[in-house]
């Protein structure tokens, strides 16, 4: 059974991340960038429950 790997980036200090990385892939969430599929898959969500909310105060 394999462990959640460590993200691979480098912080600002030149030290590892010491983050776990998101299944599937090597960084984190903090290090995968906003045009990542993770980051594309958190924005999409974040707008979805925000059209949600303008529908709701609408009625």
């Amino acid at each position: 059974m394999a462990s959640q790997s460590r993200c691979g980036a480098r912080t600002k200090a030149g030290k590892a991340c010491r983050n776990l990385a998101v299944i599937g892939t090597s960084r984190c969430a903090k290090h995968q960038g906003s045009w990542s599929a993770y980051g594309v898959a958190q924005r999409k969500e974040k707008e979805a429950k925000a059209k949600k909310r303008s529908i709701r105060k609408k009625r």
